[in-house]
């Protein structure tokens, strides 16, 4: 049996308006990715520099390295720490700032390549079922690689957390449902799409799930399985639209797999500082290959095994009949 994802409204919509060479696509890419992490970082970088510049730990590195007690080398790698461990108001903040990536796409997309919005996965055809449906898929996928974890002893169950800030719960979950969505509009909606125009969906699939794994190289305690990791996640994510021939699922998804990692379990998301959270779990130093070390989860074994099995599972799962038509030669 061959299955194709050619087929779907989405790609048919996008098709309408004639695509770029590949080299082309992803050069208008970075210009977008720079647009929006100039303007992000023009919004965060006042707040930014205040809490550091009264961080005692950042005063006491500058005050070593003035002394001579350490290298520039040293100093640059411990302000890299201190500023990766931001307050919770900064996190938030930054969180709700990815939603010009969304605007921005949708600028480009709609005016200059002149695709409707559905051709970005914006499809109104049960979108809020569709949201649902993919928010548990991430809870889901995400609490299997936390059982995997806990079962091999890669992770330790350390208890609830005490005097939680639900207020501060709740600005990460709206801000990661802002976040999450960002992602996949800007990887996924936008960039695989326009892509496609001019090259097999398959190619486009791949290209724009390296890209969006290229996303994360500055994040703290990447390593080269952290980097498959976040490929794989952007190739289910990918085929998940394409199944389902909408984008609702796939920003749900994201955002609660993200959400549930930082903010329930406390686990590190991709390298981010630690969260208000629900839950408290500790990782065994010895057992990295399943857990991720500093990076989370995503940098570890358990999310290898639980996405390439996703990806397996999304390529021969039924489509979804009213947006996506899939060709089935046997």
């Amino acid at each position: 049996m061959k299955i194709s994802l050619e087929n779907t409204k989405m790609l048919d919509e996008a098709k309408q308006s004639k695509g770029h060479f590949v080299l082309i696509e992803i050069l208008i890419f970075a210009v977008v990715l720079v647009v929006d992490t100039i303007l992000q970082g023009a919004a965060v970088f006042v707040p930014e520099m205040k809490f550091l510049f009264n961080n005692q730990e950042y005063i006491d590195v500058v005050n070593s390295f003035q002394a001579g007690e350490i290298t520039q080398e040293q100093m640059s790698e411990r302000v890299t720490e201190i500023s990766g461990n931001l307050p919770d108001y900064l996190v938030i903040l930054s969180l709700f700032l990815t939603v010009i990536a969304t605007i921005l796409c949708i600028v480009y997309c709609r005016f200059i390549e002149k695709r409707k919005l559905s051709s970005m996965g914006f499809r109104k055809n049960k979108f809020l079922l569709e949201y649902l449906v993919g928010a548990l898929v991430g809870i889901g996928l995400f609490s299997l690689c936390v059982g995997i974890c806990l079962v091999t002893g890669a992770l330790r169950f350390d208890g609830v957390s005490k005097d939680i800030n639900w207020l501060v719960l709740g600005m990460f979950f709206a801000g990661f449902l802002v976040q999450g969505m960002s992602e996949e509009v800007l990887c996924r909606g936008y960039f695989m799409v326009s892509m496609s125009r001019r090259i097999p969906v398959a190619a486009a699939l791949i290209i724009s799930s390296v890209m969006f794994a290229a996303l994360h190289l500055a994040n703290n305690g990447i390593a080269p399985l952290a980097f498959v990791n976040l490929v794989l996640f952007g190739v289910f994510a990918g085929v998940y639209i394409l199944k389902r021939g909408n984008i609702w699922g796939a920003c749900a998804m994201h955002s609660l797999w993200n959400f549930v990692q930082g903010n329930f379990y406390g686990i590190s998301v991709s390298g981010m500082s630690k969260m208000e959270t629900v839950l408290n779990m500790s990782s065994n130093s010895a057992k990295e290959l399943l857990n991720g070390g500093d990076f989370g989860l995503e940098g570890g074994i358990a999310v290898t095994i639980v996405y390439t099995a996703a990806i397996v599972f999304m390529l021969f799962m039924k489509t979804n009949p009213a947006e996506v038509s899939i060709e089935k030669d046997v």
